[in-house]
Protein backbone atom coordinates (compact mmCIF):
# COMPACT_ATOMS: atom_id res chain seq x y z
CA UNK A 1 0.00 0.00 0.00
CA UNK A 2 2.41 2.46 -0.85
CA UNK A 3 0.09 5.40 -2.37
CA UNK A 4 -0.39 6.43 1.54
CA UNK A 5 3.30 6.74 1.56
CA UNK A 6 3.57 9.26 -1.39
CA UNK A 7 1.88 12.27 0.49
CA UNK A 8 3.09 14.14 3.07
CA UNK A 9 1.36 14.78 6.39
CA UNK A 10 0.69 19.07 5.45
CA UNK A 11 -0.56 17.85 2.20
CA UNK A 12 -2.65 14.64 3.66
CA UNK A 13 -4.15 17.73 6.59
CA UNK A 14 -4.58 20.18 3.51
CA UNK A 15 -6.56 18.22 1.35
CA UNK A 16 -8.89 16.71 4.38
CA UNK A 17 -8.83 20.51 5.53
CA UNK A 18 -10.30 21.65 2.13
CA UNK A 19 -12.51 18.52 1.14
CA UNK A 20 -14.65 19.93 3.93
CA UNK A 21 -14.90 23.19 2.57
CA UNK A 22 -15.60 21.81 -0.78
CA UNK A 23 -18.32 19.36 1.36
CA UNK A 24 -20.02 22.69 2.52
CA UNK A 25 -20.30 24.49 -0.73
CA UNK A 26 -22.02 21.22 -2.35
CA UNK A 27 -24.33 20.39 0.95
CA UNK A 28 -25.39 23.85 -0.07
CA UNK A 29 -25.69 24.35 -3.33
CA UNK A 30 -25.26 21.42 -4.42
CA UNK A 31 -21.76 22.06 -6.95
CA UNK A 32 -18.74 24.00 -6.69
CA UNK A 33 -16.89 21.19 -4.62
CA UNK A 34 -15.05 19.90 -7.43
CA UNK A 35 -13.15 23.10 -8.37
CA UNK A 36 -11.99 22.89 -4.54
CA UNK A 37 -10.56 20.24 -4.60
CA UNK A 38 -9.27 19.34 -8.15
CA UNK A 39 -6.65 22.13 -7.53
CA UNK A 40 -5.43 20.62 -4.57
CA UNK A 41 -5.33 16.71 -5.46
CA UNK A 42 -3.71 17.61 -8.73
CA UNK A 43 -1.30 19.37 -7.10
CA UNK A 44 -0.30 16.42 -4.94
CA UNK A 45 -1.11 13.51 -7.51
CA UNK A 46 -1.30 15.37 -10.89
CA UNK A 47 -4.43 16.13 -13.58
CA UNK A 48 -5.11 12.47 -14.45
CA UNK A 49 -5.48 11.27 -10.86
CA UNK A 50 -7.32 14.25 -9.16
CA UNK A 51 -10.04 14.34 -11.99
CA UNK A 52 -11.53 10.24 -11.82
CA UNK A 53 -10.36 10.42 -7.96
CA UNK A 54 -12.87 13.59 -7.31
CA UNK A 55 -15.70 12.34 -9.52
CA UNK A 56 -15.78 8.63 -7.26
CA UNK A 57 -15.67 10.59 -4.28
CA UNK A 58 -18.68 12.85 -5.46
CA UNK A 59 -20.34 9.69 -6.63
CA UNK A 60 -19.68 7.84 -3.57
CA UNK A 61 -20.70 10.53 -1.60
CA UNK A 62 -24.19 11.51 -3.48
CA UNK A 63 -25.79 8.95 -1.14
CA UNK A 64 -25.98 11.96 1.39
CA UNK A 65 -27.84 14.46 -0.78
CA UNK A 66 -29.95 12.01 -2.91
CA UNK A 67 -33.24 11.74 -0.88
CA UNK A 68 -33.89 15.44 -0.32
CA UNK A 69 -32.88 15.70 -4.20
CA UNK A 70 -35.62 12.98 -5.07
CA UNK A 71 -38.28 15.08 -3.57
CA UNK A 72 -37.59 18.19 -4.54
CA UNK A 73 -37.21 17.31 -8.37
CA UNK A 74 -38.74 17.75 -11.46
CA UNK A 75 -38.40 14.70 -13.34
CA UNK A 76 -39.58 16.85 -16.56
CA UNK A 77 -36.03 18.81 -16.45
CA UNK A 78 -34.11 16.71 -14.50
CA UNK A 79 -34.91 13.02 -17.16
CA UNK A 80 -33.50 15.01 -20.24
CA UNK A 81 -30.95 16.97 -18.54
CA UNK A 82 -29.09 13.79 -17.45
CA UNK A 83 -29.93 11.45 -20.12
CA UNK A 84 -28.20 13.92 -22.75
CA UNK A 85 -25.12 14.24 -20.30
CA UNK A 86 -24.06 10.68 -20.12
CA UNK A 87 -24.43 10.58 -23.24
CA UNK A 88 -22.10 13.27 -23.63
CA UNK A 89 -19.58 12.24 -21.07
CA UNK A 90 -17.44 9.76 -23.07
CA UNK A 91 -16.59 12.78 -25.66
CA UNK A 92 -15.36 14.49 -22.60
CA UNK A 93 -13.16 11.38 -21.31
CA UNK A 94 -11.74 11.10 -25.02
CA UNK A 95 -10.79 14.62 -24.47
CA UNK A 96 -9.46 14.43 -20.34
CA UNK A 97 -7.33 10.48 -21.99
CA UNK A 98 -5.92 12.47 -25.61
CA UNK A 99 -6.41 15.89 -25.41
CA UNK A 100 -5.24 18.92 -23.20
CA UNK A 101 -8.61 20.31 -21.71
CA UNK A 102 -6.96 23.97 -21.03
CA UNK A 103 -8.41 25.35 -24.04
CA UNK A 104 -11.88 24.42 -23.01
CA UNK A 105 -11.87 25.31 -19.33
CA UNK A 106 -11.05 28.82 -20.29
CA UNK A 107 -13.41 29.36 -22.33
CA UNK A 108 -16.19 27.87 -20.56
CA UNK A 109 -14.48 30.31 -17.24
CA UNK A 110 -14.87 33.15 -19.56
CA UNK A 111 -18.89 32.46 -19.96
CA UNK A 112 -19.27 31.39 -16.80
CA UNK A 113 -17.72 35.20 -15.43
CA UNK A 114 -20.40 36.89 -18.56
CA UNK A 115 -23.42 35.21 -17.18
CA UNK A 116 -22.83 34.97 -13.49
CA UNK A 117 -22.17 38.85 -13.46
CA UNK A 118 -25.23 39.38 -16.17
CA UNK A 119 -27.61 37.33 -13.36
CA UNK A 120 -26.33 39.38 -10.61
CA UNK A 121 -26.94 42.53 -12.36
CA UNK A 122 -30.62 40.88 -12.94
CA UNK A 123 -30.73 38.87 -16.06
CA UNK A 124 -33.01 35.93 -16.29
CA UNK A 125 -33.84 33.69 -18.73
CA UNK A 126 -37.27 34.50 -20.25
CA UNK A 127 -37.35 31.93 -23.24
CA UNK A 128 -38.96 28.18 -23.56
CA UNK A 129 -37.86 25.55 -21.60
CA UNK A 130 -38.61 22.25 -23.19
CA UNK A 131 -36.63 18.92 -23.64
CA UNK A 132 -34.72 20.10 -26.55
CA UNK A 133 -33.22 22.80 -24.48
CA UNK A 134 -32.20 20.72 -21.22
CA UNK A 135 -30.93 18.55 -23.54
CA UNK A 136 -28.55 20.65 -25.33
CA UNK A 137 -27.46 22.09 -21.72
CA UNK A 138 -26.82 18.67 -20.57
CA UNK A 139 -24.65 17.68 -23.49
CA UNK A 140 -22.73 20.57 -22.92
CA UNK A 141 -22.32 20.08 -18.67
CA UNK A 142 -21.35 16.27 -19.62
CA UNK A 143 -18.69 17.16 -21.93
CA UNK A 144 -16.93 19.52 -19.71
CA UNK A 145 -17.66 17.30 -16.85
CA UNK A 146 -15.97 14.00 -18.73
CA UNK A 147 -12.33 16.10 -19.47
CA UNK A 148 -12.16 18.39 -16.29
CA UNK A 149 -15.45 17.48 -13.78
CA UNK A 150 -16.33 21.53 -14.08
CA UNK A 151 -19.50 20.55 -15.70
CA UNK A 152 -21.43 22.43 -13.42
CA UNK A 153 -21.49 25.38 -13.89
CA UNK A 154 -23.07 25.71 -17.31
CA UNK A 155 -25.67 23.85 -15.95
CA UNK A 156 -26.14 26.21 -13.28
CA UNK A 157 -26.04 28.64 -14.94
CA UNK A 158 -28.71 27.98 -16.80
CA UNK A 159 -30.86 26.59 -14.71
CA UNK A 160 -30.52 29.71 -11.83
CA UNK A 161 -30.80 32.22 -15.00
CA UNK A 162 -34.58 30.38 -15.03
CA UNK A 163 -37.60 30.89 -12.95
CA UNK A 164 -37.46 27.50 -10.98
CA UNK A 165 -37.11 27.62 -7.31
CA UNK A 166 -34.21 27.15 -5.02
CA UNK A 167 -35.23 23.66 -4.21
CA UNK A 168 -35.85 22.59 -7.43
CA UNK A 169 -32.50 23.44 -9.08
CA UNK A 170 -30.74 22.25 -6.46
CA UNK A 171 -32.83 18.77 -6.98
CA UNK A 172 -31.57 19.24 -10.55
CA UNK A 173 -27.94 20.13 -10.11
CA UNK A 174 -27.14 16.53 -7.38
CA UNK A 175 -29.24 14.37 -9.57
CA UNK A 176 -28.07 15.47 -13.10
CA UNK A 177 -24.15 14.55 -11.50
CA UNK A 178 -25.53 11.67 -9.67
CA UNK A 179 -25.70 10.09 -13.79
CA UNK A 180 -23.08 11.45 -15.24
CA UNK A 181 -20.60 11.01 -12.54
CA UNK A 182 -21.69 7.23 -12.84
CA UNK A 183 -20.94 6.90 -16.68
CA UNK A 184 -17.69 8.73 -16.07
CA UNK A 185 -16.59 6.35 -13.49
CA UNK A 186 -17.06 3.75 -16.34
CA UNK A 187 -15.60 5.59 -18.90
CA UNK A 188 -12.41 6.58 -17.11
CA UNK A 189 -12.79 2.97 -16.40
CA UNK A 190 -11.93 1.89 -20.19
CA UNK A 191 -9.43 4.61 -20.72
CA UNK A 192 -7.06 3.20 -17.99
CA UNK A 193 -7.27 5.72 -15.58
CA UNK A 194 -8.16 3.61 -12.41
CA UNK A 195 -5.36 3.27 -10.13
CA UNK A 196 -4.30 1.99 -6.47
CA UNK A 197 -4.13 5.64 -5.96
CA UNK A 198 -7.52 6.56 -6.29
CA UNK A 199 -8.56 4.55 -3.52
CA UNK A 200 -5.85 5.88 -1.24
CA UNK A 201 -7.24 9.72 -1.99
CA UNK A 202 -11.02 8.63 -1.69
CA UNK A 203 -10.17 7.56 1.62
CA UNK A 204 -7.93 10.78 2.60
CA UNK A 205 -11.02 13.36 0.89
CA UNK A 206 -14.24 11.37 1.49
CA UNK A 207 -14.34 11.89 5.73
CA UNK A 208 -14.27 15.52 5.44
CA UNK A 209 -15.86 15.77 2.54
CA UNK A 210 -19.38 14.26 4.10
CA UNK A 211 -19.27 15.80 7.29
CA UNK A 212 -19.18 19.43 4.92
CA UNK A 213 -21.78 18.48 3.40
CA UNK A 214 -23.88 17.64 6.11
CA UNK A 215 -23.11 20.71 7.25
CA UNK A 216 -23.85 22.85 4.25
CA UNK A 217 -26.98 21.09 3.88
CA UNK A 218 -28.37 22.09 7.18
CA UNK A 219 -27.40 25.86 6.01
CA UNK A 220 -29.35 25.44 2.96
CA UNK A 221 -32.57 24.00 5.33
CA UNK A 222 -32.53 27.68 6.66
CA UNK A 223 -31.76 29.67 3.49
CA UNK A 224 -34.10 31.67 1.63
CA UNK A 225 -34.83 32.04 -2.04
CA UNK A 226 -32.73 35.20 -2.31
CA UNK A 227 -30.00 34.13 0.13
CA UNK A 228 -29.87 30.44 -2.31
CA UNK A 229 -29.55 32.77 -5.47
CA UNK A 230 -26.93 35.23 -4.24
CA UNK A 231 -24.82 32.39 -2.97
CA UNK A 232 -25.02 30.38 -5.86
CA UNK A 233 -24.15 33.29 -8.43
CA UNK A 234 -20.98 33.85 -5.70
CA UNK A 235 -19.85 30.13 -6.26
CA UNK A 236 -20.51 30.46 -9.61
CA UNK A 237 -18.19 33.86 -10.07
CA UNK A 238 -15.38 32.24 -8.05
CA UNK A 239 -15.57 29.45 -9.78
CA UNK A 240 -14.98 31.54 -13.49
CA UNK A 241 -12.73 33.52 -11.94
CA UNK A 242 -10.21 30.66 -10.42
CA UNK A 243 -10.93 28.31 -13.51
CA UNK A 244 -9.63 30.98 -15.84
CA UNK A 245 -7.04 32.28 -14.01
CA UNK A 246 -5.40 28.79 -12.48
Amino acid sequence: MTWFLEISLLDGFLLVGVSFFAGIMRGYSGFGSALTVVPVIAYVYGPQLAVPAVVAIHLVTSIQLTPSALRDAEWGRVGPLSIAGCLAVPVGAWVLVTQDPEILRRAISVLIIVFAVMMMRGWRYTGKINSSIMAAVGIIGGVITGAATIGGPPVVTFLMAGPFKAAQNRAAIILYFNFVQAVAVIMYWIGGLWVWEIFGICLLATPGLMLGMWLGQRLFDQASEEGFRRVALTFLLVIGLTTLFL
